[in-house]
């Protein structure tokens, strides 16, 4: 038998250092980091001054200010300071054609390992609490133990907005199938100063479905299957039925302040975070 595909092997931790050197390029090549998109409290704003010490990182330096006191200071930004995140990764069966499951579980371990990098702390939901990159490790186990078996993911966002506490910060994937409303509860979370980003992740042949020949349709929720014959007119309707779809979610992104990113789940990691995702965790 076969050995089963381990979706975070060796290449995918290589992609995950690429992943973290690029982003504090972009960080860099910013100035002192990149926005992060929907927040409205100051992340980046100018916090102060400190002392330089051996080590730091030399694009800081404020020279005005040495050249007024002769002594180098560094410049600190809100931003720094420590965060934690909260992962929610869909595991309805919708998520199983063209490995969209795949997918989101890396772009999961990828924001925990940002997290965890920068001294953060990162939990997926309804685990525990994880510190210190040497515990990378235990949220790689979780997330492979995640396969794509519920119904729905709208009672996991119901369970999440219903905690006493909101999370802080939001990182959840899906696909985006359920109803507009199985997203209300995103926006309860909103308005409890949680910070949400939403990636949707579609198949290829989601996003560009062929325009003629026969197609088994298989009922994912339902469990039940449907042969037909596509046609071109079949297909403009569906593509226009997706669109609306998919504007919708963006409307709600927009109105609750959320970073809202689609993707193809063939995408490449470290693209999809340096082009969509960048103001994340940068």
């Amino acid at each position: 038998m076969p050995m089963p595909e381990d979706i975070f092997g060796a290449d995918f931790l290589r992609q995950l250092q690429t992943l973290d050197q690029a982003l504090l390029r972009l960080r860099g090549s910013a100035g002192e980091g990149i926005a992060r998109h929907g927040r409205s409290h100051g992340q980046h704003d100018f916090r102060g001054h400190r002392p330089y010490a051996p080590g730091d990182d030399l694009r800081r330096l404020d020279w005005n200010a040495y050249g007024r006191l002769g002594k180098y200071f560094l410049r600190e930004f809100e931003r720094e300071r420590a965060e934690h995140v909260t992962l929610l990764v869909d595991t309805s069966r919708s998520m199983a054609p063209g490995r969209k499951h795949v997918l989101a579980r890396r772009a999961a371990a990828a924001v925990g390992y940002l997290a965890l990098a920068r001294g953060g702390t990162a939990t997926l939901a309804g685990g525990v609490l994880l510190q210190g990159q040497a515990r990378f490790s235990r949220l790689i186990e979780e997330l492979r133990e995640l396969e794509p078996v519920q119904d729905s993911m709208a009672p996991a966002l119901v369970a999440l907005a219903s905690r006493p506490k909101a999370p802080s910060d939001l990182f959840v994937v899906t696909d985006g199938l359920d109803l507009p409303e199985s997203f209300r509860p995103l926006a309860a979370l909103s308005q409890r100063r949680c910070q949400v980003t939403l990636m949707l992740v579609l198949a290829p042949q989601e996003l560009e479905p062929p325009t003629h020949g026969s197609v088994q349709l298989h009922g994912l929720e339902e469990r039940q299957n449907l042969a037909m014959e596509l046609t071109p007119e079949r297909v403009m309707a569906y593509q226009a039925a997706l669109e609306s779809h998919l504007q919708s979610l963006q409307a709600l992104a927009l109105r609750n302040r959320w970073t809202l990113a689609v993707t193809d789940s063939q995408a490449d990691l470290v693209a999809l975070f340096t082009e969509k995702l960048a103001g994340v965790l940068a």
